[in-house]
This record gives structure tokens, C-alpha cells and sequence, in this order.
């Protein structure tokens, strides 16, 4: 899913916790290990880079002054991305060439003499040079706490001042590298590939090949990215799929085989391993009580640290009606009869393939119900379930049957163009009586046949 930077820290952010900050070189091995067989380019968290004045008060610089520069020659030289603060060379045979008054990178835990700013006077900036010998951030907050800050140098002139004020000697001043990373670390760790980085107005990717090294790309370019997590991501899609009267079966998206999970309910905790295979994670959960809710919380863990949890509510399934039966059967309806589970439980009644809703009924005793509009003389079968909660039972099923339609004697006068013989009598009443929707079960008896003259 490939994803402009600022898309993928959105996405990051939501799902896991931001883009990946590396601060070591294990880190950088263990982001290329997230996809072996990549060997592309993916998105990392930095996004601010750029060599920086300890001073930061903008009011102080002018035009172009926070930019200004003299790096000795072949600086700034940081192979291995640690050296990331700057030295003021006043002392010439360093490099055995007269260049004073350069600038070189240097490992910031190094001890030297350093030069504080105190303030400007006129405009222009007064230092004191202290002898004692700290590391670049000792020397931060000596400064911080004695005078303005680390010495900040504006322009060639400033640089001249300084080069007469610290003569034979290498001090700290205030330039350091800088990195701001998507979750606000400021790790100095750096891992450029050669050349780069290009722009400091770009955000940047790792390599995932054998070199792992770092280079700036356009923000807009949709590339992978590498998220990271300080907990373990919640588990997506968590919710109950099935349930009988004293179990309930969950389903969740597994998060990866090396996540294992832990099951919340009752008090009670139920550890579930990493599993293996595709598709969604099933669990059962069984000796359950019917028709009872329950409240299922559900962790994901990756080295013994769980994540927030997410949580689902599902009941079991109530118990079916007792005693399910016809009581009285008439031509269109039967009535039938069931003892009522309890007062908070409705019914859904099933009859040639529709469905009944029946409300929880009121009172103490059996509930009773009639179905009316069926046809004569005919077997159905009525399936009968308790619900709870939208949840119903396994239901529980009958037959029954209508009663037939009775017709003790009929005194018939008919009136043919010809002589009808008993077989076409007999025809005929049928066709009436099934008109009707009676069945024609039936013997007759011809009284009198006359035939008329006209």
C-alpha cells in the first residue's frame, strides 16, 4: 500500500503508533527484516534535518545569517553519522596548513574549550572564551546558565573575531546537526548514502538492500513505509459469529504468526497462541450460561506486552419453549400452545417458509397462539423459537393439521341437453365441490331422471 509520506504517518499514527524513528545500527537491520525480499525504498519518520545555532532566537539573525558558514575544506565529513557537532579550528598544525578560522565536525562527547556568546553590542556579537574542557552538551548548559548560550557566528566578520579571540586553540560553538523525527525524537543517528542528503526540505527514505542507507525524496512520492510500535496493534474485525445456549464462538483478523492473544471475560483471562496459516483467528468460547450477555475483551501480545484491548458484547442463546403443541384445530387455523421461558423472552414462529413475531407475553401461565388462514384439511409444520437479545434458539418443531370440510347431504337438480351417466354425475359434483376447496370424497345416489320434451 504505497503512500505519500504525510499519508503514511496518518496511517502509522492510527494503526500502530508513528513512522519508524532508527537510533542504531540493530535498527536499521531490523527494519530491512520486515520484508526480506523487498529491496526498494521505503519511507522512514525523519523529516527535519539541517545543521542548526544552539542560539535560535530568530530576532538575532539577518538575512542569511543563520546560514552562514566556513567549513574547512572536505567538511562537513560525517562517514559514519555520529559526528554532529562543530568546531571552531584556531590551531593551525591540526591539519598541518594555515587555514584559522575553519569549521570542522567532531564526535559531540569529545572534552575541548568552548566560546559562549554573551550578547551584541552595536549589533555586532561579544564572546568569552572558557578554558575548561567539556563535551559539546556540558558546554550547552554551561553557557545556558552563565551567559546567553553556545557562541553563534553570523558573518565573515564575527568569524574574524573569533579567530583572534581564540588563538591556538579548537573550541565548541553552537552549530549541530539537528534531525526531528515523525514521533519527535530528536536521535542523531544518521545513515546517508553517499551524496546525500540532497535537500533539507525533503523527508526521507531507508534501502532495503545489504546497505540499508538513507536518502531524501520528494514528500509526494507514494513509496512503502515502515511503521513501528511501542505496543502491540489492536486486533481489527472483532466480533462474535455464532452462539448456542451455553457457548459463544469469537472471530478476529490475526495481526502476524508472531502475535499471540489473550481472551478477557468474567475475571478471567484465556491465552490463545500465535496461529498459524491465512485467515481470520476462530475461538469458542464454552460452560457458558444461556441467555446471558457477556463482555469480551481481546489483547494482542508480542513479547509479553499486550495492546489496548478492543471489545465485543455477545449473548448466548436462550433456551427453547417447553411443551410446544396444538391444542385445537378448525378448517382455517390452528391454535397452538407453549410454556412461556420467562417474561423478557419473544417468540418468532415459523410456518410455510414466513415468520411470526410474537411479542413476550404478559402474566403468569402457557402462551397460546392461533394461526389463522390455512387451508382445509392439510399438515403443517411449525418451528418454534425463543429470542433474546435478537439472539434465538435452535428452536423446536411440530406438525399439525387442519380439520376437513363436512357436507352430510346434498340434494342436487341438474339439467344436461343429454343423458349424463353416473361417471359424468359423478364428474361434474367434483369439479363443484373443488370450486369450493373442498375435497371430493363423496357418493351419490341418482333419484330420478326425467327427460323433458320441449
Amino acid at each position: 500500500m504505497p503512500l505519500n509520506w504525510t499519508e503514511a504517518q496518518s496511517f502509522c499514527r492510527e494503526v500502530y503508533t508513528d513512522l519508524a524513528t532508527i537510533e542504531t545500527t540493530n535498527d536499521t537491520i531490523a527494519v530491512v527484516h520486515t520484508t526480506p525480499s523487498y529491496t526498494g525504498k521505503a519511507w522512514i519518520g525523519l523529516y527535519n534535518y539541517t545543521w542548526r545555532w544552539s542560539l535560535n532566537d530568530s530576532s538575532l539573525y539577518g538575512e542569511g545569517e543563520a546560514a552562514f558558514t566556513n567549513w574547512f575544506p572536505g567538511h562537513p565529513y560525517n562517514p559514519n553519522g555520529q559526528q554532529n557537532c562543530v568546531v571552531f579550528v584556531n590551531y593551525y598544525f591540526y591539519y598541518r596548513n594555515r587555514n584559522t578560522g575553519n569549521w570542522f565536525v567532531d564526535y559531540c562527547s569529545n572534552d575541548r574549550p568552548f566560546l559562549c556568546h554573551i550578547g551584541t553590542v552595536n549589533g555586532t556579537s561579544s564572546y568569552v572564551k572558557i578554558d575548561t574542557p567539556l563535551n559539546w552538551t556540558e558546554a550547552q548548559r554551561f553557557c545556558r546558565q552563565n551567559y546567553a548560550d553556545l557562541a553563534s557566528i553570523r558573518n565573515q566578520a564575527e568569524n574574524d573575531l573569533v579567530t583572534n579571540l581564540t588563538i591556538g586553540e579548537n573550541v565548541w560553538i553552537g552549530l549541530h546537526w539537528e534531525q526531528l523525527w515523525s514521533d519527535g525524537s530528536t536521535s542523531l543517528f544518521q545513515n546517508w548514502a553517499s551524496g546525500s542528503p540532497v535537500s533539507t526540505e525533503q523527508c526521507v527514505t531507508t534501502e532495503f538492500s545489504n546497505s540499508r542507507q538513507w536518502s531524501d525524496a520528494n514528500c509526494s512520492l507514494t513509496l512503502p513505509f515502515i511503521c513501528y510500535t511501542t505496543t502491540p496493534p489492536k486486533t481489527e474485525d472483532f466480533r462474535s459469529i455464532g452462539q448456542d445456549e451455553t457457548s459463544i464462538t469469537l472471530q478476529w483478523n490475526k495481526v502476524n504468526n508472531s502475535f499471540s492473544f489473550i481472551l478477557q471475560f468474567n475475571g478471567a483471562e484465556i491465552n490463545i497462541p500465535a496461529a498459524n496459516g491465512d485467515g481470520p483467528v476462530t475461538h469458542t468460547v464454552s460452560s457458558l450460561t444461556a441467555a446471558t450477555k457477556y463482555t469480551f475483551t481481546l489483547f494482542s501480545v508480542f513479547e509479553n506486552v499486550r495492546s489496548s484491548g478492543v471489545n465485543v458484547t455477545a449473548v448466548t442463546a436462550p433456551p427453547d419453549a417447553d411443551n410446544f403443541r396444538a391444542t385445537a384445530q378448525e378448517e382455517t387455523s390452528i391454535t397452538l400452545q407453549w410454556n412461556k421461558v420467562n417474561s423478557s423472552f419473544s417468540f418468532i414462529l415459523q410456518v410455510n417458509g414466513a415468520e411470526i413475531d410474537i411479542p413476550a407475553p404478559d402474566g403468569h401461565g402457557p402462551v397460546t397462539y392461533t394461526v389463522s388462514s390455512l387451508t382445509a384439511e392439510t399438515t403443517y409444520t411449525f418451528t418454534l423459537f425463543s429470542v433474546f437479545e435478537d439472539v434465538r434458539s435452535s428452536g423446536v418443531t411440530i406438525t399439525a393439521v387442519t380439520k376437513p370440510y363436512y357436507v352430510l347431504a346434498m340434494n342436487i337438480n341438474l339439467e344436461a341437453s343429454t343423458l349424463l351417466s353416473d361417471s359424468d354425475l359423478l364428474s361434474l359434483l367434483e369439479e363443484v365441490f373443488r370450486r369450493f376447496s373442498l375435497s371430493p370424497q363423496l357418493s351419490f345416489k341418482v333419484l330420478r331422471r326425467a327427460i323433458r320434451t320441449r
